[in-house]
Order: C-alpha cells, then structure tokens, then sequence
C-alpha cells in the first residue's frame, strides 16, 4: 500500500521510501514475492520478523536463483529479474520498516553488504545497454510513420466515434435506464421513432451477420427485407426493454415504408468526414459504417498508435504510459521565436 500511496503521511516521512506512486500490476509482483518469501521463511523456522538474519536473505536468495522440478531436483537457473525481485523484497522490508508495528525486521540488518538489488542480482546490463537490441530503422520508420499518420488524421476522429458510442450506450443500450418491460405492442412509440428515422434521413440499424444467421437459422426468410433490420434497438430507442418477434406482423408495413425511404446500415461511424489518403491521392472517408464491436476495435488500433507515438518520442516506459491521464498534457510554452515545447 505504501508502494500506492508515496505521499501519504506515514509514508513521506520515511528516507528512504519511493517517491513516485509505482504501477498496481508492479506492487501485485512486489506483493506475490513478499507472500513467497513469508512462506519460505515460515518453512525454515522463522516465525517472525525480527528473527531475520542475513544468512536467511542469503539461503532465499540461493532459493530463488535455481529452477526446480516437483522432486526438489534444480533443473535451471533462473533470470536476473527473478533475483532482483527476491532482493527487493528485504530492501522493501527494510525501507518500509518503520511502518510495522506488531513485527518488523532489525534495524541492523545488513544483508549483501547493502548493495543494491540489481547488483545483487547480476544485472550484466545494469547501467548499460538494454538487454532487449533498439528496433532497426527498416522497421521502426515505416512503423512510426504509420502511427503518425492514424494520430494526425484518425486520432479526432476516432475520438468522435468514441464519444458517439458512449451517447449510444447511455440512449439505446440494454442497460439505458427507463425502458420498461412489456409484450404489448409499442406501435405509436416505434411508428415515432421510424418517423424520427425519415425525417433526419438517418438509414435503420443493422444487425451482425452472426444474429442474421440465427434469425435464418430460426426461419426468417433469407430474402425478406426485414431480416437484418436491428429491430431490438428499434425498440429500445421507443423505451421498451425488448422486442417480441410476435410484433413482427403489425410492425412490417411501417417498417417497409421506412426502409424504402432512408434503407438500412451499421449504426457507427456514418457519413464519416473526408480524410486525404496517405498516398496523398484523393479524399476518402476516413471509415466505413461499423458495428458496435467494429468500432472499439478502430479505436484501440488508433489508440496503439498512440501508444507508440508516446513512448518513441518521449523514452516513456510501459508502466509511465499507463499512469497517464486524460487531461495531463501540459499546455504549449513558447520559449523563442518558433521554439514551442
């Protein structure tokens, strides 16, 4: 929790505490590490905190570094970052001393002669090159180049698309507050709504061709206009909670009247703006109608591209990236005559 919380009270006064909030996936680590030493330590006779010695950091140590079968028999040795996390833990433990209270390790213990847990570990690449080689230009221009290019021309876009699926899921969702449960026919309701369709022009939702399928599967006519009409959101947007197929034959002549009239199409993404390609040939919309799961898909491709942005013009890492927030960007500073940051 200190980990979490760096600037509580308790945790500020402490010297030698983090002073960043690290990741929650990062403490879970920390977390499952410390239960495995408790559990090791427990095993060999040491029932409290203040009983530690160094020799027990150094046997957990020897402990973590070697893999072992269910036999006991050592089968490999494990990686460095396996013997920093064991390492970590007794530094945590000592770093975050003062914040036990029952029990808590002594305050003259002195394991590896304090040296620092990747020293301990053997990080050949600590202080170093990364261990992981720079991706080579052949791959990484054509790929930034592509990420730049979905952030400039997509990015508001698919930020727009975004907002319209949240304006959908709160209007006309299964869980949109208000809709009432009832098998009689809404005919005035929904003769509104279809009225509302023609009047805006805006085209009837489309089912996923998987429900088509199973409507054909269940005996709807494959060629019947009617079968891939999105009648559940039909009905939903005229307040009911579900769409009874008994409705079907009241509702087919209206329904016809406005599928002549304004047709029928994937509920997302519709007359989307003109974007220039990125061959730079003609203008095209920047995409197709889609379906619900369509578009959270183009927007976690934007959003990846994102990603990838940050993190190669900033050096940000993984676990930096995640903490950002929405509204964190600083806003521009002029420093000189076309020197913006």
């Amino acid at each position: 929790m200190a980990l979490l919380a760096p600037h509580h009270e308790a945790v500020a006064a402490l010297s030698r505490a983090y002073r960043s909030p690290l990741h929650v996936s990062t403490c879970h680590g920390r977390l499952a590490e410390l239960i495995r030493f408790m559990r090791w330590l427990t095993a060999h006779g040491v029932t409290a905190l203040e009983d530690l010695h160094a020799r027990d950091c150094d046997a957990y140590l020897a402990h973590r570094r070697y893999q072992r079968d269910e036999d006991g028999v050592v089968v490999g040795e494990r990686g460095s970052g396996t013997r920093r996390l064991a390492a970590l833990i007794v530094s945590d433990l000592l770093n975050y001393r003062e914040l036990f209270t029952a029990d808590r390790v002594p305050a003259n213990l002195r394991p590896w002669a304090g040296a620092a847990p990747s020293a301990i570990a053997g990080d050949s690449h600590h202080g170093g090159q990364n261990k992981t080689p720079p991706v080579p230009d052949k791959v990484f221009q054509p790929v930034l180049a592509a990420a730049l290019n979905l952030v400039r021309v997509l990015g508001p876009h698919a930020v727009e698309l975004a907002d319209e699926i949240r304006a959908a899921d709160w209007d006309w969702s299964t869980k949109t507050d208000g809709l009432k449960r009832t098998t009689r026919l809404p005919l005035t309701e929904i003769t509104r709504v279809l009225a509302e369709y023609e009047r805006a022009g805006e085209p009837l939702p489309l089912m996923r061709q998987h429900h088509i399928q199973d409507r054909i599967d269940a005996g709807w006519p494959a060629d019947d206009p009617l079968t891939p009409v999105a009648f559940s959101v039909l009905a939903r947007q005229a307040g009911v909670a579900q769409f009874h197929s008994a409705w079907l034959p009241a509702l087919r002549s209206p329904v016809e009247a406005t599928l002549k009239v304004v047709g029928a199409e994937r509920p997302f993404g519709r007359a989307a703006a003109l974007v220039e390609r990125a061959d730079g040939h003609d203008a095209v919309p920047w995409t197709r109608p889609l379906h619900r799961e369509e578009a959270l898909t183009l927007i976690g491709v934007v959003r990846t591209a994102v990603i990838l942005t940050l993190a190669s013009i900033t050096g940000m890492r993984a676990s930096e990236l995640m903490e950002l927030q929405v509204g964190c960007r600083q806003p521009a500073e002029e420093s000189g005559p076309g020197l913006v940051r």
